[in-house]
């Protein structure tokens, strides 16, 4: 190989390289959705459970925003000038938005996880920034027990507000196993509901069959998140048959997905 096609190698190394770079620049900051899963290579790792693509994606989710307070928290311990809690945030909520929109065909329910995600990233951020402005002029601790009032305030406004948007009395699950009149249902991570992800077991119906997808109705308890109680319908080849424990009337006041 001569100088010549050696130079040229290099120059077309760097071209292909900087072509990439801006290439993965745009597709962070002007993420389009996704048609292929994602692979979770470091997540799997993580846990040995066999979770779902939307599973995996709430978990991310999860572990993110942990991340995002956890620095936060280590920025307000350093006291370090506001703009780095700016700088931070701008970052989280690319990231945030890249990894909402680059997969949101692969969420069961896409429009909770985004406007839960992005308010409650905004409501922490602005927690933070306004405690490190409040701590420069605060001249009692009175001002602190305020503002943590209104903190709290905020929080629990924002409860209210997404339960009664996207909250629902009622999820969906899969029937694993049936064992003397009752049924063990798998039940995906289901956010508007507040149901964490696992296995039930709730009492059978008829037409009830292993595979089959059911609807329960949940119960919200305190400091446990909300637990499924009974079935309310079996899916029957993409139909739905009303089960013999049918909902008052209200738990089917809000429309399923």
């Amino acid at each position: 190989m001569n100088v010549e096609e050696f130079l040229y190698r290099i120059g077309e190394s760097v071209d292909s390289g900087t072509r990439r770079i801006i290439e993965s620049v745009k597709g962070f900051l002007h993420p389009s959705p996704s048609s292929e899963p994602p692979r979770f290579k470091y997540l799997r790792k993580l846990t040995k459970k066999p979770l779902t693509v939307h599973e995996f994606l709430s978990l991310k989710l999860q572990l993110t925003f942990l991340g995002y307070l956890s620095l936060n928290l280590a920025l307000l311990f350093l006291r370090l000038n506001p703009l780095w809690l700016a700088g931070l945030a701008a970052i989280y909520f690319l990231y945030l938005r890249y990894t909402l929109t680059r997969n949101r065909e692969f969420f069961i329910e896409f429009q909770p996880y985004r406007f839960f995600y992005y308010s409650i990233s905004t409501i922490s951020f602005g927690a933070f920034l306004g405690y490190d402005l409040l701590r420069r002029i605060a001249t009692s601790v009175y001002y602190y027990y305020t503002y943590l009032t209104l903190v709290v305030v905020a929080i629990l406004a924002f409860r209210w507000y997404f339960k009664a948007k996207y909250g629902r009395d009622y999820t969906y699950g899969v029937v694993e196993e049936l064992r003397g009149g009752l049924a063990r249902v798998s039940v995906h991570d289901d956010i508007a509901a507040n149901v964490k992800p696992g296995y039930y077991w709730v009492d059978a119906v008829d037409d009830l069959e292993v595979g089959r997808v059911v609807k329960l109705l949940i119960e919200d308890r305190k400091l446990r998140g909300a637990v499924p109680t009974r079935i309310l319908e079996v899916y029957l080849g993409g139909q739905s048959s009303q089960s013999s424990t049918e909902p008052k009337e209200e738990s089917e006041s809000k429309s399923s997905r």
